[in-house]
């Protein structure tokens, strides 16, 4: 795979390393104006920047792209083709984003299934039956990679012969967690995707992994949240799908007197006006909201016998 990195996503990547001017500044920036020569726009919105401050922003921008061609990861910025149209229309979007792995994969319709890292049994199997349902449309299974649902959504995806995107929250030169480096290799080998808004050396931070909530939620459609406690990532995943007005659903069980896990549920369903599924018919019909495609492949038998069994 060549890895290559547009002029326009160079020239972010360069304002991104200048110090003094942060993200949320340079979004404005960026949202200011529709010329893709952004460094020129920044430079006359604040002359300050020119001259040698620039200078070595570009030494270390080259030196993040020297890395990450290395590393096979590709650069792509947010005037770029490649960029995931939803994402740009967050209020706080990356102005990179760093991939391994199929940026395809990024332009499919991807639907977010996310949960607690201490699932159930039952969690596990109906993340991923719902993973390999949402593959069976041809829609991208989007997660974070820990160790619970995620890696069951991931899985499930793949069972089904899908394509799933994880998104991490440092730098791709890394996994976390270690138990999952197959799982993420698993994840390229089959068309999917890594993506990180952190460069390469970017080491897990609690407080990332929260923001990157933002980006799964960014990236999909919708998020189908399977077990959540009431409080966790799981819960910053509603938020942040609420506040960017996406689907948000959540899995009801039959019985739920003795699952802890349910009071997230509920709470997602009150507080962030989750929408409430039981069965793969109340899947289907938030689903037909979207103009999908036909299947293009067919789940395992487990994930088309009409009902969540939870």
């Amino acid at each position: 795979m060549t890895v290559t990195t547009s002029p326009a996503a160079a020239e972010l990547l360069t304002l991104l390393q200048v110090r003094g001017i942060g993200p949320a500044t340079l979004l404005k920036l960026v949202r200011s104006t529709k010329d893709q020569n952004i460094l020129d726009h920044a430079i006359s919105v604040k002359p300050e920047l020119e001259g040698a401050c620039v200078a070595q922003a570009q030494d270390r921008a080259a030196e993040v792209a020297k890395w990450c061609k290395k590393l096979g990861i590709t650069i792509v910025g947010y005037f770029d083709a490649g960029y995931p149209g939803p994402l740009r229309r967050i209020p706080d979007p990356p102005l990179v984003l760093y991939v391994r792995g199929s940026l395809d994969a990024l332009q499919k319709l991807g639907f977010a299934v996310v949960g607690t890292r201490r699932a159930s049994c039952s969690g596990l199997r109906i993340a991923g039956q719902i993973a390999s349902h949402l593959a069976g449309r041809n829609i991208s299974v989007v997660s974070g990679l820990a160790i619970g649902i995620d890696q069951a959504a991931h899985q499930g995806a793949l069972d089904a012969g899908g394509i799933t995107v994880a998104v991490l929250a440092h730098g791709l030169d890394s996994v976390a967690p270690r138990r999952h480096i197959s799982l993420a290799n698993n994840i390229l080998r089959h068309n999917g995707a890594l993506v990180s808004e952190h460069p390469p050396g970017t080491p897990p931070r609690p407080a990332e992994f929260v923001r990157r909530n933002r980006l799964q939620s960014g990236i999909s459609a919708g998020s189908v949240i399977v077990e959540s406690g009431v409080t966790g990532g799981a819960i910053h995943q509603a938020s942040f799908t609420a506040r960017q007005n996406r689907l948000l659903l959540t899995v009801f069980r039959k019985n739920r007197s003795d699952d802890l896990n349910q009071a997230g549920a509920d709470r997602l369903v009150s507080d962030f006006g989750a929408i409430p599924i039981r069965t793969v018919a109340e899947l289907d019909a938030q689903l037909s909201k979207f103009n999908l495609k036909p299947r293009a492949i067919r789940p395992p038998e487990a994930a088309v016998q009409g009902r969540l069994e939870l």
